[in-house]
């Protein structure tokens, strides 16, 4: 064959995507003509889109230097060297074409300067594009995600927008838009767009993946997983995929998927750090240090480092005791892999158990200002969670408590107890105690209680339920019991869930006989306390954004409670958290005789109790691992100075419960 017969063989093949044909005809064509431009350009080309662009760089150069210096010679090689990561040269191939009469040029040279970090330059030059031709959609594209990166968004905006006018049914457009659109927080918006995306181009995993990230980031986790299960079918062996799936898993508490799917990204690519970096903060949180050790190493084994790396090893280095070598460690680390809230309370949390209050304080403050601005708290009420409850305590009097109908048949089956309690009170560590006891059976802050609430309304329906309504209300609780937490035969359940404390009057009128334990701690320490956890900013966790609305919280949470304890003859156990930590046996005892279980010496031990559970669900899922400490009691004296202004508000609290300020 010739050259010319092997060269039009070899257009054939590509035309068809046959690229390794393609590629043995040109290479046979080369072999008789080492030098002839257009075989060197067509193995260029053939080699950067079979995945070996140093390859196909090579040959382009030596195309150019062989009497094929083309305009398109020279964007298909500044393309090449950009992949490659080699900004400057592949900047010098462009500048030294035809750049002034090549539109295609002049855009290679923006998406240079682009990538070397010049944004305002890349700027300039698309917009000098799109001035001599409106109609270049690529030109207002690339505008448009050069003014994104560069921080104009509404100039973003505005450019994606005349691209749209001129190529409507663009997917890669819609996709763009919909990250704009996010950077705005506009995240419902973002979500239209990125499902008309994916619509666009129904075998593009790149839309599924961002619209997946959008729906679980502002909690329509069940849609994002949806969207990504998508995108894991189009792209099985995408690592970035399966890591969203695996955030999305965490945000639902289901562990075992998370791991599975942040396993299966270290297995497509055993490089890719933040598998590794999500796998090793579930193994702390799980408190599976060991694992954590081993992880380590393995990365290591992989050759990686970096920050991503250096978290995890703080987090050990914490676990093994060395707080400061672990503060010092993570301070300064600046990937974008690491979530700034959880860094921040981290860097807080040691900070606070190595005595510097000043820092801890500035860490917690830059853990809370992240979550505010996070796609879940930008839209939040800080104060809505306040009102609600208010109007429950303006319904909840003597006068309609009465008006309820007949009280109802005995349950079926035995009530539950409910503990409750204002949130960090402590509640985990007496959970876990009362897990350690053979009679009990306890829940850990699943939502059957809230989801009854919910499907009922407004509070007033409570009176108006009678006895079929009731029984049908409590055969539902324990069929939702029975789904989630199955507890053995003759078991006593303890519901724990800390804030159905604004629940009583439902949990009144389904089990008037429940025994209601109120986990109560110094009103100064429990709201520092929620202050400074790195809680979900929902409507009810965002007033603890800030101190003046957690102190607030406090006061309307509690002031409802007495409301509550006024209304209806509930049956009740406070258990103080300084009287726990003290001593252990002398402050559950009682519990254990109120409840009608025996007393047990064993359950005490909440340490081999936490470690057989397993995962925790709560924040305090490191230290119930630990001796029962007095440190957190009193704790705020620590940060009184940041406290002062609060104060006020909870000081009537503190009198009423018998606790002090001085």
């Amino acid at each position: 064959m010739t050259v010319t017969d092997r060269l039009r063989a070899a257009y054939a093949a590509y035309a068809k995507g046959d690229f390794a044909a393609a590629k043995a005809q040109g290479e046979a064509a080369l072999a008789a003509q080492p030098t002839n431009p257009t075989v060197l350009q067509l193995l260029g080309v053939v080699s950067c889109q079979t995945g070996a662009p140093r390859q196909g760089a090579d040959y382009l150069r030596r195309a150019i230097a062989h009497g094929g210096d083309t305009s398109d010679n020279r964007i298909n090689l500044a393309r090449a060297l950009l992949d490659l990561g080699e900004f400057d040269e592949a900047a010098r191939i462009c500048a030294e074409g035809d750049i002034a009469g090549s539109a295609e040029l002049q855009a290679m040279q923006a998406q240079i300067m682009k990538a070397q970090g010049r944004t305002t330059e890349a700027v300039w030059a698309y917009e000098k594009l799109v001035s001599e031709n409106p109609k270049d959609f690529d030109a207002w594209n690339n505008l448009g995600n050069a003014r994104h990166e560069m921080g104009d968004l509404e100039g973003a905006l505005q450019a994606l927008q005349q691209a749209r006018q001129i190529d409507a049914q663009s997917s890669l457009l819609h996709t763009n838009m919909g990250r704009v659109l996010i950077s705005m927080d506009r995240y419902e918006e973002a979500c239209l767009l990125l499902e008309k995306a994916a619509l666009l181009a129904p075998k593009d995993p790149a839309p599924l993946l961002e619209l997946g990230r959008t729906l679980t980031s502002i909690n329509h986790v069940e849609a994002g997983l949806r969207a990504l299960g998508d995108a894991a079918r189009l792209a099985p062996a995408d690592p970035k995929i399966f890591l969203a799936i695996a955030i999305a898993f965490l945000d639902l508490e289901n562990n075992a998927q998370a791991e599975r799917a942040l396993r299966f990204a270290i297995n497509a690519d055993v490089r890719f750090v933040p598998g590794y970096l999500n796998l090793g903060i579930l193994f702390e949180k799980a408190n599976r240090v060991d694992e954590l050790r081993t992880l380590i190493a393995a990365a290591e084994a992989a050759g990686l480092a970096g920050d991503e790396i250096d978290y995890l090893r703080a987090l050990l280095l914490s676990r093994d005791g060395d707080r400061a070598a672990a503060l010092d460690l993570i301070r300064d680390l600046q990937s974008p892999a690491i979530s700034p809230s959880i860094k921040a309370q981290f860097a807080g949390q040691l900070a606070d158990r190595l005595g510097r209050a000043d820092d801890a304080m500035y860490f917690y403050e830059d853990m809370n200002q992240a979550q505010a601005r996070s796609p879940m708290g930008v839209g939040v009420d800080r104060s809505a969670y306040q009102r609600a409850i208010a109007r429950l305590d303006e319904q909840t009097t003597r006068a309609w408590f009465a008006e309820w109908a007949a009280p109802p048949l005995p349950a079926e089956r035995p009530a539950p107890a409910f503990l409750v309690g204002f949130p960090r009170s402590g509640t985990t560590l007496l959970d876990t105690i009362l897990m350690g006891n053979s009679g009990a059976h306890v829940l850990e802050e699943l939502p059957i209680i809230e989801g009854l609430s919910k499907s009922l309304g407004d509070l007033d329906a409570i009176r108006a339920l009678d006895a079929g309504a009731v029984a049908d209300l409590r055969r539902r609780y324990f069929a939702e019991l029975d789904k989630l937490s199955p507890p053995p035969p003759g078991k006593l359940v303890i519901d724990k869930n800390p804030l159905s404390m604004i629940r009583i009057p439902l949990i009144h009128r389904l089990f008037p006989d429940a025994k209601i334990i109120l986990a109560m701690r110094h009103p100064c320490d429990v709201v520092l306390s929620c202050y400074i956890q790195n809680f979900k900013p929902t409507e009810a966790m965002a007033s603890f954004l800030d101190l003046a609305n957690a102190s607030r919280t406090y006061d309307r949470i509690f002031h409802y409670w007495e409301t509550c304890r006024a209304v209806f003859p509930i049956d009740m156990h406070m258990l103080r958290y300084e009287a726990m930590v003290a001593d252990a046996g002398a402050a559950t005892r009682p519990l254990f005789d109120f409840l009608g279980l025996g007393w047990e010496e064993d359950a005490l031990d909440h340490q081999k109790t936490a470690a057989a559970r397993g995962y925790i669900r709560t924040p305090s899922y490191a230290q119930v691992l630990e001796p029962i400490y007095s440190s957190a009691s009193g704790r705020w004296k620590r940060y009184e100075a940041q406290m002062r202004e609060v104060l006020p508000i909870l000081a009537p609290w503190v009198e009423r419960y018998g606790y002090r300020l001085d």
